[in-house]
């Protein structure tokens, strides 16, 4: 009998809820903020243009080669016991 008054208790619950949710006014859209004056837009890279993505691109420097240092060898390869 319990379980049977838990379930009636639900399933009203859950008439509730999709009443509820039917019934409500849909939200209205919010404007987006005017930007502050002087302030630049914020633009994605691909929106910029080709030209002045390749201009903006800073040279690389030449490579330099780097020094090696080497280790000398021992004299035997095997290990000591």
């Amino acid at each position: 009998m319990l379980l049977r008054a838990l379930i009636v208790l639900l399933l009203v619950l859950n008439l509730g809820v999709a009443a509820w949710w039917w019934q409500r006014q849909p939200v209205a859209a919010l404007a987006p903020a005017a930007p502050a004056a002087g302030v630049a837009p914020l633009r994605l890279l691909s929106e910029t243009a080709s030209p002045s993505r390749a201009a903006a691109k800073p040279a690389l420097a030449p490579t330099v080669p780097v020094a090696v240092a080497t280790i000398p060898e021992t004299a035997s390869a095997a290990p000591a016991n």
